[in-house]
């Protein structure tokens, strides 16, 4: 992977103490490339560190908001279906969770596999008329396996 960071060096002309970093990044635009500060002149080392932890800590937050978006959230409750939980289970634990977001969020975390199963399981044995049942069967789309 290229660097995408570029340190950029501030130089005050009129007074030599007064040089600053910041930190960079090109981009091009109808292509001419030009550098882009993306955080605070610094001028001291203890500032620029301030600052690249401060980027660190942006980064970290969006590798939790991919894994997130590519695995599903994390149980608000800590825990997670074993691979022998059986969809019946799943949808009793499902209906115990009272905040829809939170039950959306659940259910669509559920590898593809597991959300069939269970909506096989919902579809099929549960009243889909009433309770958890119902709002399942009035948000699930059946092309997607994902309830909106």
């Amino acid at each position: 992977m290229r660097d995408i960071f570029k340190m950029i060096r501030i130089d005050n002309q009129k007074k030599e103490s007064e040089k600053a970093l910041s930190i960079g990044i090109d981009v091009q635009i109808a292509g001419r490339v030009i550098c882009c500060p993306v955080s605070e002149n610094c001028h001291s080392y203890e500032e620029f560190a301030v600052e690249v932890e401060a980027m660190q800590g942006n980064l970290e937050r969006m590798i939790e908001e991919a894994k997130k978006h590519f695995k599903g959230a994390a149980p608000k409750d800590g825990s997670k279906f074993s691979s022998e939980t059986s969809p019946e289970k799943i949808w009793e634990i499902l209906s115990d969770i009272q905040d829809e977001s939170d039950f959306v969020e659940r259910f669509n975390s559920l590898d593809d596999t597991r959300r069939k199963a269970v909506a096989d399981y919902v579809i099929t044995k549960c009243n889909v008329f009433s309770g958890s049942g119902s709002f399942f069967s009035a948000r699930y789309n059946n092309q997607t396996g994902y309830m909106e």
